[in-house]
């Protein structure tokens, strides 16, 4: 019935426009690592696409998959969605990890060229 790249498209612009709100929502973080953390929160929260079926063959975001598993089905596991949150949650700290490392290595080599 409908186009399953539009409907990509349709949910990637929904998501593109509520994490511009979350980061709106969040202005008056001022510490710059605690904003990185709830910038990767947000991200992970409405970018992690979970299985709403065990065939797999549709999808949707992985909070609204735990929520609609926990309270509207009787005898489904939400362990996968879990996983799949986790997971992105797990791969955004490393990669702000590996900026604050390289932030921090670059201002020394700067410090010291000075």
């Amino acid at each position: 019935m409908f186009n399953v790249w539009v409907q990509w498209l349709v949910y990637g612009l929904s998501a593109l426009a509520c994490f511009w709100a979350w980061e709106k929502l969040f202005f008056w973080v001022k510490q710059k690592d605690l904003k990185i953390i709830v910038r990767i929160l947000g991200a992970a929260l409405l970018f992690t696409p979970a299985p709403l079926d065990p065939e797999g063959t549709h999808y949707a975001p992985a909070f609204i998959v735990i929520i609609f598993r926990t309270f509207l089905e009787t005898d489904t596991s939400i362990f996968d969605a879990v996983i799949y949150m986790l997971v992105t949650l797990c791969v955004g700290l490393v990669l702000m990890s590996l900026l604050s490392l390289i932030t921090f290595v670059r201002a020394k080599v700067i410090a010291a060229n000075k």
